[in-house]
């Protein structure tokens, strides 16, 4: 589909380039460097006809919204935007593009959406049991740590093996100064986990005695070999819970509104809790003392950001249910809000919450029994083998 619409978009602009262009002079003024660019004041509106999106359109440094048109894609057919804003009472994904100069921009998305979804129907509802497993790994790291390239790395070639898909990562950055994406709540993590150096990597929340590290013969695939193990001995185990969940948020409201909905399948203590991640974040300045990987890694864009959590102490989350024990057979309910100005968020779009499970198996600690990813406006059912 994205192939489509991008031969869609060039058929377009070799056919339309005069009538699309602010400008009908060909030459680029002077002054104006650097890529045209349409951007969004929200990712998501409501759809309540009056939640708007307000469009910008950049080229390079200079504000170029007055003179550039905006368009909206319709089927096969492209409409100029009457004004600079978007609002619909129709829910889906809506694409854009500007044009100016005889030059087209990128498309972008707004996603139209519901103020709160409801939980997606169990394809099972009466299975409490073979649900589907998913380890958590806490990756500490930080802009400031020489080696942690080298546990990024080794990190990018896990996720090109079969466990991986069933491993939620989540970067939790701390320790060392110097990075805008330590927060209180990454610091709060790495706290009530004991975590104190980096790199490091723990598992379903174990004690930190248990954190991969790094060793001086390390390569990136060795580094993703012993992940791969350490998360295969996990994954052998069976999951006692199962978790669905609905995640509701928009730049207007605010917040972001998160419901679960957790099967138990085996008598026990359990707490649950949510975190709020960011991917695909622009940060400069990661130190390395691996230069010969910066030819095949990315180290300037950082995914699986921690961002904010639910609870803070004790990290585990709260009681499930609100009950010290829960029954097999069980199925109860959690819910919370985080208000956006709590955080830091770059770009809502690439937001999503990772909903845990956690159990007390033996006296008073409590690790990862059962986790989910859900992003943002979306929806996840219950999953079994």
């Amino acid at each position: 589909m994205k192939k489509y619409w991008n031969l869609l978009l060039c058929s377009f602009l070799l056919v339309f380039t005069v009538g699309c262009s602010g400008n009908s002079d060909g030459d680029e003024p002077e002054g104006e460097t650097g890529e045209l660019l349409l951007t969004s004041s929200a990712a998501y509106i409501e759809n309540n006809g009056t939640d708007q999106a307000v469009f910008t359109v950049m080229k390079g440094k200079k504000n170029v919204t007055a003179e550039a048109k905006i368009y909206q894609k319709k089927g096969g057919s492209y409409d100029v935007l009457p004004s600079t804003s978007f609002s619909s009472k129709a829910q889906g994904e809506y694409s854009f593009f500007a044009s100016y100069n005889n030059e087209m921009s990128p498309a972008i998305t707004v996603t139209v959406t519901s103020a709160l979804l409801d939980l997606p129907a169990d394809p099972q509802p009466n299975k409490f049991e073979g649900f589907k497993h998913n380890v958590l790994a806490v990756q500490a790291t930080s802009l400031g740590c020489v080696y942690c390239p080298m546990m990024i790395a080794g990190l990018t070639e896990y996720e090109k093996l079969a466990e991986s898909k069933n491993t939620l990562v989540v970067a939790a950055h701390g320790i060392m100064d110097g990075d805008d994406m330590i927060s209180n709540y990454s610091t709060g993590v790495l706290q009530g986990l004991s975590l104190k150096s980096a790199p490091a990597l723990l598992f379903n929340m174990r004690p930190s005695s248990e954190a991969l590290e790094l060793k001086s013969s390390d390569t990136p695939a060795k580094v993703a070999a012993r992940i791969q193990t350490a998360a295969g001995d996990f994954l052998k185990a069976d999951a006692n819970t199962a978790i669905s969940a609905a995640v509701s948020g928009t730049e207007t409201s605010g917040s972001i509104k998160v419901t679960a909905a957790i099967k138990v399948g085996k008598a026990g203590k359990y707490r649950i809790c949510a975190w709020i991640v960011e991917d695909n974040i622009y940060a400069t300045g990661q130190l390395n003392s691996y230069p010969a990987l910066e030819a095949d890694y990315d180290f300037k864009h950082h995914s699986n950001v921690l961002r904010c959590t639910s609870s803070t102490s004790p990290i585990t989350g709260v009681n499930l249910g609100g009950k010290t024990e829960c029954q097999a057979g069980e199925t109860l309910m959690f819910s919370h809000e985080f208000s956006l100005s709590s955080m830091s968020v770059t770009n809502l779009a690439n937001a999503r919450v990772v909903f845990i499970v956690t159990q007390s198996e033996s006296g008073a600690r409590y690790t990862v029994d059962n986790a989910i990813s859900c992003g943002l406006n979306s929806q996840v059912k219950f999953e079994y083998k």
